[in-house]
């Protein structure tokens, strides 16, 4: 099985775990607590009970319940549920493993052939709390996903059961589509209640029985009419995303991108760069580093995210990496080197796992060498599959090719390199959505957009090659309108 890694696990840093004696401190603290106390008891209609089960504290610094996360029965997580918010209402251990709340429910789920998702840990609480034991929360929130997911996968029926809310039914959605349509249902409230908890504090488990009775398959929602469609096309925005490195270009979720260059002239510390600006946007990235290989990549994206070389990065002192650490580990930002016959299967399983929307592949070259088909005949076949599915899972596709030296003059031509160079495949130039080429100047990192669904532009930006950093461009550039 093709393994996936976090930057966190490329950079060999692992979780920290919170200390298991700060748990009976917290439970103590509550004891003593009286308005800690009835905020579970009274306004959130926990029994001592439940309370004790699940080892509620109360934390007198964040002046915050506490809410431990076991993962195999150790502690991996704390939750934080503020009491007098301000702006946020939850915070997590910084640096923990984000993990399910109520591991046990899954167990339970298996025996019954079915399981029961909340939203939050409390909505969990109250559902296990009057009989529902099978019940569990998603980790870190409503949008959080993660390796947990494969839990959940011997489990034949799933009911969803989120906020009432526009939020939690687009959450629902999106964690169904991640675990399955065929085998997800959406459980509704029909009396105006919030969410769990505050359904449970007002009704019986029978009466959330009969919810789960009729709640209805998610497949349904797979099929759009035209008034979504329409609607996709007057608010756009969602589906494009936007990077100052692709000039000029609105690339697609559900786009095919081909960057293009010869040996040696920075295509893979190109889409590096690229990488880090749209994780930075809010994008969940996969690299599929098929070339060098993980460890190899996650060094050198991070010389590129910091500016400095593997020299550099020899004299930091302890301090200084706890800061580079602590900065990058949670980026969405993930690896993994699968064969050409594991390539959809791996970037399906991180796009549940991780909501996956972007994917690096550098190169096409080394996976087309696995195929027992001819070259020519393999990039053809990859770049169709490739295409079609980015616009069924909308992902945006972003792969790295070579283009290979002219020779007929007895020496490799340094010219910047054109459509007409993309040789060994037509598909090279005819089934990406955009093509961009790569090329080396005296000036810098010449980017040109030799493809596009609007207009094409070429920009030359700072390029640094002894640690991959683009840093904007030079004012040696120039755009040109056109429709290819």
């Amino acid at each position: 099985m093709t393994i996936i890694k976090s930057i966190r696990e490329t950079v060999g840093q692992g979780y920290k775990k919170p200390d298991e004696g700060k748990i009976d401190i917290f439970i103590a603290d509550l004891l003593e607590n009286i308005v800690a106390l009835d905020y579970l008891r009274i306004t959130r209609g926990l029994s001592d009970d439940t309370i004790k089960h699940f080892k509620l504290g109360y934390d007198k610094t964040r002046d915050a319940i506490s809410i431990p996360i076991y993962k195999n029965k150790e502690l991996v997580n704390i939750k934080y549920r503020f009491l007098n918010p301000k702006t946020i209402k939850y915070s997590s251990e910084r640096g923990a493993e984000t993990w399910l709340f109520n591991e046990d429910g899954v167990n339970r789920g298996l025996e019954k052939g079915g399981i029961l998702i909340v939203e939050g840990e409390i909505d969990c609480m109250s559902a296990w709390q009057v009989g529902f034991k099978n019940v569990v929360s998603p980790a870190s929130g409503k949008d959080s996903y993660g390796i947990w997911l494969e839990r959940l996968e011997k489990i034949p029926r799933i009911y969803i059961c989120y906020d009432n809310d526009k939020g939690g039914k687009e959450s629902s959605y999106k964690m169904a589509e991640r675990l399955g349509f065929d085998k997800c249902y959406e459980v509704l409230y029909n009396n105006g209640a919030k969410d769990a908890n505050e359904f449970f504090q007002e009704h019986t488990p029978d009466e959330f029985r009969e919810l789960v009775k009729v709640a209805k398959p998610y497949y349904k929602y797979q099929f759009k009419g035209l008034g979504e469609i329409i609607e996709s096309l007057r608010k756009p925005e969602k589906d494009i995303i936007i990077s100052d490195l692709v000039p000029n270009v609105n690339m697609s979720r559900d786009w095919l991108i081909m960057v293009a260059a010869r040996t040696n002239q920075g295509k893979s510390s190109y889409v590096l760069n690229l990488a880090i600006d749209l994780v930075d946007k809010g994008n969940s990235i996969l690299i599929l580093p098929i070339e060098n290989g993980v460890d190899f990549v996650g060094k050198r994206l991070l010389s590129t995210m910091f500016d400095k070389t593997d020299e550099d990065f020899s004299f930091l002192s302890d301090d200084e990496w706890d800061k580079i650490i602590n900065e990058v580990v949670d980026k969405q930002i993930f690896f993994s080197v699968p064969s050409i016959n594991e390539l959809f299967d791996t970037i399906i399983k991180s796009r549940r796992f991780f909501n996956t929307n972007v994917v690096v592949i550098d190169h096409l070259d080394m996976l087309v060498r696995e195929s027992n088909d001819t070259n020519v005949v393999a990039m053809d076949k990859l770049l169709k599959q490739l295409k079609t599915f980015a616009f069924e899972n909308k992902i945006l596709i972003i792969a790295v090719s070579h283009i290979r030296k002219d020779d007929r003059s007895g020496a490799a031509i340094e010219k910047p390199p054109t459509l007409s160079d993309l040789r060994g495949s037509g598909s090279l130039m005819n089934d990406p959505h955009c093509v961009m080429l790569l090329h080396q100047t005296e000036e810098g990192l010449n980017v040109n957009v030799a493809k596009n669904k609007g207009r094409m532009s070429s920009s030359v930006f700072n390029f640094k090659p002894d640690t991959g950093l683009i840093n904007g461009k030079t004012d040696a550039q120039k755009e040109f309108d056109g429709e290819f």
